[in-house]
């Protein structure tokens, strides 16, 4: 994989920075989110080789929730789902996003032979003493405690469980997937699965987000993201505040309050007469050309050619391999859709 990919994709999120700021928390300084971000991508060429604004929405989900997607911490994860980057949220992650509001939540996986007991309702309690690591997996639980609210617990049995397993795209799609090992994944799923329904029963919203999202990814298989606005935006899905197709929008429709010039594929105009006092923008850096590109390809070959022409050399030079590896091919298959049949 070429360092430029990499690159450029920085140079991409520099101009979204101060959105994320917006919503991040302070624990998460927005550089260090940016650097994850381009982790996951060094670690997951494939990232690079998904939808760019899917990438950018999922970057986004995860300044929303506040998470690193480095993978190392367990928090959340980018990965490839439909030819689209998607958050992913860990276990551990669930746990960070309780601790901010001062809610502790713990759980396990009980094995056969463990000693086990739980209530659920007003008086809700677990008791839970581990035997040994080898038996077979018989339930997961979720406990939420605070000083000042009675504990809120969610148990599952392991036939929930594998239903929830049953339902992964991965699984359906025979692709490698956590639920397949034994050793760790499997455990490590059922205990983010019994903890994405404890945030049912929470009052949290950001940790009800999360889960809502992981719930389409893994329950669905529908792609689902976070925004700063709408919350919880899934794929194919109608929004009760406003009645369209919740399509994959631009960077500028996801993040501005207000249309953005950026947003048309067009290239910016220049007034006939400079000295007439209309000020034009400024010129466009390579993140935002590179925007452009991107939606001038899904209007097929010949808009991306016209775009392309446009662009300043330097520019070109950042965006050369982009272009090449991604945008041509989205061109071409705009081609291909719009062929008569």
């Amino acid at each position: 994989m070429a360092s430029n990919e990499l690159a450029v994709l920085e140079t991409q999120l520099q101009p979204l920075m101060p959105h994320f700021s917006q919503v991040l928390p302070k624990t998460l300084p927005v550089e260090r989110l940016i650097r994850t971000i381009v982790i996951s991508a060094q670690r997951l060429p494939k990232l690079l080789e998904c939808d760019r604004q899917s990438l950018f929405n999922a970057a986004m989900s995860a300044a929303c929730l506040g998470l690193e997607v480095d993978g190392v911490t367990g928090q959340a994860y980018l990965i490839p789902f439909k030819g689209r980057a998607q958050l992913v949220v860990g276990y551990k992650g669930y746990n960070t996003l309780a601790a901010r509001s001062g809610i502790t939540i713990t759980g396990a996986v009980v094995r056969e032979g463990d000693d086990f007991d739980y209530q659920l309702g007003s008086a809700a309690y677990v008791r839970h003493k581990p035997k040994g690591s080898k038996g077979r997996i018989t339930h997961a639980w979720a406990c939420a405690q605070t000083m000042d609210r009675p504990a809120v617990v969610e148990v599952l049995d392991i036939d929930e469980l594998l239903a929830v397993k049953a339902k992964s795209p991965a699984i359906k799609n025979g692709a490698d997937t956590p639920w397949n090992d034994p050793a760790i994944g499997f455990p490590a799923m059922c205990q983010k699965t019994v903890k994405r329904r404890l945030a049912r029963s929470m009052p949290l919203n950001v940790m009800q987000h999360a889960a809502r999202m992981d719930e389409a990814v893994d329950e669905q298989g529908s792609p689902a993201w976070i925004s700063p606005d709408k919350g919880v935006v899934i794929d194919g899905e109608f929004s009760d505040a406003a009645p369209v197709h919740h399509d994959q929008r631009t960077t500028q429709e996801l993040l501005s309050p207000a249309p953005s010039a950026v947003k048309s594929a067009a290239p910016v105009s220049t007034p006939a007469n400079p000295q007439a006092g209309a000020v034009d923008d400024a010129e466009p850096t390579a993140a935002e050309w590179d925007l452009r590109l991107a939606d001038a390809a899904k209007e097929g070959t010949e808009v991306l050619g016209a775009l392309w022409a446009t662009i300043p050399p330097k520019h070109k030079r950042t965006l050369v391999e982009a272009l090449d590896k991604h945008h041509k091919p989205n061109a071409a298959k705009a081609d291909k859709e719009r062929a008569p049949a």
